[in-house]
């Protein structure tokens, strides 16, 4: 009976241990409350070329690439957490690119306007403490 009820408990510990140590499932409340921040702040528009809900951590780096028709383009960028997202928009030679400081609360999005002949071009370097949501839009604003 002894060893029965041994068993028993190292059954039972062991299956306590196992939930316990299993990696939380779902996205961080953080990430998920940064996400709806940027989408609210940045939303879709109809007349959008390209735009896209990243969640990077930190140290990051990745490119995005579009095809465009020639003109001009405002691209918004948003940025949800700690730290700073650098962007670059050159696809030749290396620049510092241009940094867009993360919020907490209310943060605010960096514009610019960009001439494009027929593809965009982004890399995104995160500059941040732990994981951050950024969000960016282009918009055709006029045609050469």
């Amino acid at each position: 009976m002894t060893i029965y009820g041994l068993a028993g408990a190292m059954l039972f510990a062991g299956v306590l241990w196992f939930v316990r140590a299993a990696p939380q499932t779902g996205e961080d409340p953080a990430v998920t409350a940064g996400r709806a921040t940027v989408e609210r702040l940045l939303p879709d528009l109809s007349l959008q070329s390209e735009a896209e809900t990243m969640v990077l951590g930190a140290g990051v780096r990745t490119e995005r690439s579009t095809s465009v028709s020639g003109g001009s383009y405002a691209l918004a960028m948003l940025c949800v957490g700690d730290g700073q997202i650098r962007v670059r928009l050159s696809t030749q030679g290396v620049d510092s690119g241009r940094a867009v400081r993360c919020g907490q609360a209310e943060p605010q999005p960096v514009e610019l306007t960009v001439g494009l002949a027929d593809e965009f071009f982004m890399a995104v370097s995160a500059e941040t403490a732990g994981p951050a949501v950024f969000r960016w839009r282009v918009v055709r604003t006029r045609a050469y």
